[in-house]
């Protein structure tokens, strides 16, 4: 048995509408502190971690661990139903094999969605060691990726111990997002070594639709490397995504 009831759905669900952007199809795990669902997309490249803590809800009736598969698609379309006003309540009902969610306001509404069977596999380990650690502004960090769209397809983050960049080169234009140490839309920067690595902009355009739930994003990376991209509330809620370096041929 498990029930949660949620006065708030907003930021719940505009996390997991950055995590459908990879994720159809998940096993979460209900936990005693958090709810957590770890998975990679299709092609292997996005590993996504969502983590959402227990102290958001209001109440949380948790006996022991569990598993429980769902389309996130469906779930989304249900949560996409809620009023700001309505309280929601999640229900997992094991005998039947369903999940349900409440939502009461002006009035009692009641959703019923299937458990899906997925195989137990869990995401590969990834023991990353990074060489730089960039606290940045959402804001800043969404118009270089949206600058670098109109140039080409790839995207090169840079560090080094005294500043953040971020460059296009395409067939005949180029650009460039300078960020030094000091600057407003610069929170942290930490390099250990002079470091270079390009991205695909297809996924981080879909990655930074997340930069709704937090004012910042954290970046950690090294030279042509795996990029880690958090975003954070503290306390509240952590959506990562380890996204894997575009190497040319």
């Amino acid at each position: 048995m498990f029930k949660a009831v949620l006065n708030e759905i907003t930021l719940l669900r505009d996390a997991l509408t950055s995590v459908s952007e990879f994720i159809s199809e998940g096993t979460f795990k209900i936990e005693k502190e958090c709810i957590t669902l770890n998975a990679t997309d299709p092609t292997m490249v996005v590993l996504v971690n969502f983590k959402f803590m227990k102290n958001q809800f209001e109440t949380y009736d948790f006996k022991e661990n569990k598993r429980i598969s769902l389309n996130i698609d469906n779930l989304l379309s249900t949560l996409k139903r809620a009023k700001a006003a309505d309280k929601t309540t999640f229900e997992l009902d094991e005998e039947n094999n369903k999940f349900k969610i409440i939502f009461e306001g002006a009035a009692i509404r009641k959703f019923v969605i299937p458990l899906i069977d997925l195989e137990e596999t869990e995401p590969p380990e990834m023991n990353l060691e990074f060489d730089a650690t960039i606290d940045i502004s959402s804001s800043v960090l969404e118009d270089g990726i949206g600058d670098a769209s109109i140039v080409t397809d790839t995207i090169t983050f840079g560090a080094d111990a005294k500043e953040f960049t971020m460059t296009a080169n395409g067939d005949f234009n180029n650009m460039k997002l300078q960020l030094e140490k000091g600057a407003e839309g610069l929170i942290n920067l930490k390099a250990d070594l002079n470091i270079s690595s390009k991205y695909s902009l297809d996924y981080l355009k879909k990655i930074i639709k997340a930069s709704k739930i937090s004012n910042s994003t954290r970046l950690e990376m090294g030279n042509d490397y795996p990029i880690k991209i958090t975003f954070r509330q503290i306390d509240k809620l952590e959506l990562a995504y380890i996204l894997a370096p575009r190497v040319e041929d």
